[in-house]
């Protein structure tokens, strides 16, 4: 089993891509916080790609992200709380680095496109805070909560000090900002969450391989079948158009 978490120099990349693993979780590469896409040079397809190399025929990749947007199903967060904006600013800055943070929502296609096969996925409501009822989501709230009032001030920095708008932020701007939303996160009336999504998927065996190109070369020729039918037909109806506008003449 390999987990990766965070991001790694060269060295530490090679190493992991010149072993084969069972099992391999990837557990918060991205967003938020958005610290993989933010300051690594792997993004998140890539590694998915090249991890489907170092995993054994059979065995498996799982990935855990979260949305970098602070959500609330009910009236309790105002519509104009400063929390709100939060999600969209990191997203733009994200969009504006060339990589973007809905790493989320980008999962299942790039397992599919690494081949993955037997892809599943569920989708969870992460709380923020010790506000739910159920006694697991108030643990798991609690402990997020500290991780956002821990991580928000290094999350927000490079991003908006880089690709804020209508320009870098500075660093104080940045200090600020952060020290208004943790105040605001420690309203326990605020029933806010992010949503997070594992997917699974399973690395085919060599046999799984080669009848599926099988499949696709076969669905390729018939596919090529059709479109020459398609213009045989064209082509006689056209020569049947000019056969009879030739008639038509000679009348």
């Amino acid at each position: 089993m390999r987990i990766m978490i965070g991001s790694f120099d060269d060295a530490e990349w090679t190493r992991v891509y010149q072993q084969c693993y069972e099992y391999v979780p990837a557990i918060s590469l991205s967003a938020p916080p958005p610290l993989f896409l933010s300051f690594s040079p792997f993004p998140c397809p890539h590694l998915i790609k090249n991890q489907n190399s170092n995993i054994r025929p059979g065995g498996w990749i799982e990935q855990l992200e979260a949305s970098p947007y602070i959500e609330c199903d009910d009236d309790s967060l105002p519509a104009d709380n400063i929390l709100r904006t939060w999600g969209p600013a990191l997203s733009a800055c994200g969009k504006r680095a060339g990589r973007p943070l809905e790493t989320i929502d980008m999962m299942q296609d790039a397992f599919r496109k690494a081949g993955f096969v037997d892809i599943c996925e569920k989708e969870y409501k992460w709380p923020i805070g010790p506000w739910a009822r159920d006694q697991r989501y108030k643990e798991a709230g609690t402990v997020n909560y500290q991780h956002w009032m821990s991580g928000m001030e290094g999350w927000a920095m490079w991003l908006l000090c880089k690709f804020g708008a209508p320009e870098p932020w500075s660093h104080d701007e940045v200090i600020v900002y952060v020290a208004k939303l943790r105040a605001e996160l420690q309203k326990s009336r605020y029933h806010v969450y992010e949503r997070a999504r594992r997917v699974w998927a399973r690395k085919p065996f060599p046999e799984e391989i080669a009848e599926r190109e099988r499949a696709e070369a076969n669905e390729r020729a018939m596919a090529n079948q059709r479109a020459e039918a398609n213009q045989r037909a064209e082509a006689n109806q056209r020569a049947a158009v000019k056969t009879e506008e030739a008639v038509k003449i000679e009348e």
